[in-house]
This record gives structure tokens, C-alpha cells and sequence, in this order.
């Protein structure tokens, strides 16, 4: 389970980041990896921002 003590401001800014940021590191397993971590993290994100 992942906490924040983040302000809607952050959380929204991060939550963007999150949707937007395409992985370009050149392996394709490594990219699949950080897609998923930030897939889970947006997810949090969004839970976190709908609990306020």
C-alpha cells in the first residue's frame, strides 16, 4: 500500500507525469517495467485524490 502526504497540487501534477511519461530507455523489458510502476502509481494517485 503506498501513503501520500501530498497536496491536490502535487498529486495532480504527479498524476499527469505519470499518464503522460512514455519509457524511451531502448530495453523493451526495462521500458515494460516502468510503465507498470507508474501505471500503479497513477492508480494510488488517483485514489489518494478521490479520498480527499
Amino acid at each position: 500500500m503506498i501513503a501520500f502526504d501530498l497536496n491536490t497540487n502535487d498529486a495532480e501534477a504527479l498524476l499527469r507525469h505519470c499518464e503522460q511519461f512514455i519509457p524511451q530507455s531502448g530495453d523493451a523489458r526495462e521500458d515494460r517495467r516502468l510503465e507498470d510502476a507508474l501505471l500503479t502509481l497513477a492508480e494510488a494517485l488517483r485514489a489518494h485524490l478521490e479520498s480527499e
